[in-house]
């Protein structure tokens, strides 16, 4: 089992067209205005506009993790092209021109092959919904994971194979993964495979190095691990002022102290790799979207599981060493060549290994719905390319014995043959093209809400302002989809208290209310509103308290939205929920 020969002129064409393709992919999405903003995203656009304002958040507001950086990329954004949903919507885009590009050179680096190269920027720059969503819709830094974690792998591999002694190289390796752990801990599924590769090459085996002392090998690590302490020295920090509540994050299913009931609920892990076989893997492969339970075209969706399922066997059956077979006799195995440079493929399996770990005995395992499986998006892309770079290798002449032994019959073979990698990278690019078109053309569009109760859609979000200003209704009571996104959009004219439930069981969690400064605002409000969406038993509940405390009001609909207003003789105090 051998390589074939790897190019050593970097493909920028192809490059420059994928980011292009990329750019136009996510214009023509951002176009269609069926990418809904959410109270998750108002969040951060409100961290944003705080920064700019002089404050300095370390992680996503109300809770321990998910570090500030993508509010910081926003607020550059309003500092150049000023507040608004729009320059959300254009620097997520930014980011993720960036995340395809790093992994177009994160695939060559791991192959130093074009067909491989450009399957996996392909797959990034027409991606699945799933990632199309979350790097569209920013819920706090997933656009960064990748950027980051693609950087982890470029680095990782640079100094373990080709650049061993390149001190800015392992200072980047160190400082990205550093940022990535204070931005999401998922920078764990990069970061540990490439460590433990670093570790082999630098150390165990270090044949990249072998002029340089153990001593000398060790610093380079060292000088990765301090660029790694600087990098997530706001984690840190955050984490000791608070009583480890960052650190709690990752050991238990939920927060405490101030950040008690924030984190996912528990579920068996036998359940949770259920969830991984059933959800989570279809929707890293776009056979469901996000916020449905149906598959997307079924039968076609079985061919991409199917192609997937022969790049995987491929990446199993052919390892990335040089061991030439022991007799002639292994004349078809001398013919199977691998796409991926030395160690490559033990990285990839790595990464794949390490996830489903992960999943399946952590608390990220309770959510199976999309989101932290988009690690896994360039892994994927380069076992596609993997799998269509034999095809091409196979077709060569030179792997049927040299030109002078290719005859007619073997020509029409060849030919044949290298059309087959452009029809099997083509169906998995059309399935998830298609996949973007089905959801940008059908309701409710692209949305990070599961709960059709909770997903509110934008069509009436200046109605509602205008309403609530026009009325004197700055202050008042709702629930979290509603209170943020008001917020934002009114420039925080708007500080409602999300003190309501927005579940059918009118479960509520206090945590909700993730920035006390607006619930202290409503505490001291004289004049308040009541702002329901879609909740009957909600509207009987409160109406049935006013009627009881001898309270009179005014109640008007406005989309998904009932407002309750001008009360009389006084406002009520808000309703207690469990």
């Amino acid at each position: 089992m051998t390589f074939a020969p790897a190019s050593s002129r970097f493909p920028y064409r192809h490059l420059l067209l994928i980011v292009l393709l990329a750019a136009a992919a996510r214009a023509l999405l951002l176009a269609s205005g069926s990418v809904t903003f959410h109270a998750d995203e108002a969040v951060v656009a409100l961290m944003a506009r705080h920064i700019t304002q002089g404050a300095r958040p370390v992680f996503f507001y109300g809770q321990a993790y998910m570090g500030s950086l993508d509010a910081w990329a926003v607020a550059f954004g309003f500092q150049l092209l000023g507040e608004s949903v729009q320059t959300i919507r254009l620097v997520q885009g930014g980011l993720y021109l960036l995340v395809v590009a790093t992994g177009y050179l994160a695939a060559w680096r791991l192959s130093r092959r074009p067909v491989v190269a450009a399957a996996a920027g392909l797959a990034l720059a027409v991606p699945t919904v799933n990632v199309a969503l979350y790097t569209s819709a920013t819920l706090g830094g997933y656009n960064e994971l990748l950027l980051l974690g693609h950087l982890v792998l470029l680095f990782g591999y640079e100094v373990s194979h080709t650049h061993p002694r390149s001190r800015w190289r392992w200072a980047l390796l160190g400082l990205c993964a550093g940022v990535g752990w204070w931005t999401h801990g998922l920078i764990v599924i990069y970061a540990l495979p490439v460590a433990a590769l670093v570790v082999y090459r630098t150390l165990i085996r270090p044949a990249a190095a072998r002029g340089a002392a153990p001593l000398h090998r060790a610093a380079f690590m060292v000088l990765a691990l301090l660029a790694f302490i600087i990098g997530s020295a706001p984690w840190w920090v955050f984490d000791i002022q608070h009583n480890g509540a960052a650190i709690s994050t990752f050991l238990t299913n939920r927060q405490s102290g101030e950040f008690a009931g924030i984190g996912l609920p528990y579920v068996p892990p036998a359940q949770r790799a259920l969830g991984l076989l059933l959800i989570g893997l279809p929707t890293l492969i776009g056979l469901r979207f996000p916020w449905q339970a149906d598959y997307f075209l079924p039968p076609v969706g079985a061919l991409v599981v199917l192609v997937y399922g022969l790049a995987l066997y491929r990446l199993l059956r052919i390892p990335d060493r040089r061991i030439p077979p022991p007799d002639a006799s292994q004349e078809r195995e001398r013919q199977q060549v691998s796409a991926l440079q030395p160690d490559a493929r033990a990285l990839l399996l790595g990464i794949f290994a390490l996830f489903g770990l992960i999943f399946i005995a952590s608390s990220f395992g309770a959510d199976p719905t999309g989101r932290y499986f988009l690690p896994l998006a360039l892994p994927l892309g380069i076992v596609l390319g993997t799998l269509a770079d034999g095809f091409v290798s196979a077709a060569r002449p030179d792997s049927h014995g040299g030109p002078e032994a290719v005859d007619l019959k073997a020509a029409r073979t060849s030919y044949s043959m290298f059309w087959l990698p452009l029809i099997l990278v083509a169906l998995v690019i059309g399935y998830q093209a298609a996949g973007q078109i089905a959801a940008v053309t059908t309701p409710p569009g692209f949305t990070t809400q599961f709960d059709p109760v909770s997903h509110l859609s934008n069509d009436h979000d200046a109605e509602l302002i205008a309403f609530l200003e026009a009325h004197d209704l700055y202050h008042g009571y709702t629930n979290y989809w509603v209170a943020f996104r008001l917020a934002f959009l009114s420039g925080e004219r708007l500080q409602y208290s999300a003190a309501l439930p927005y579940k059918t069981t009118l479960d509520y969690n206090a945590a909700d209310n993730r920035y006390p400064p607006y619930a202290a605002a409503t505490a001291q409000a004289d004049r308040v509103a009541y702002i329901i969406t879609n909740l009957p038993e909600l509207n009987h509940r409160l109406e049935t308290a006013f009627e009881q405390g001898g309270i009179t009001y005014q109640r008007d609909q406005i989309g998904a939205f009932t407002i309750y207003y001008d009360f009389e003789p006084h406002h009520p105090a808000p309703l207690k929920f469990p």
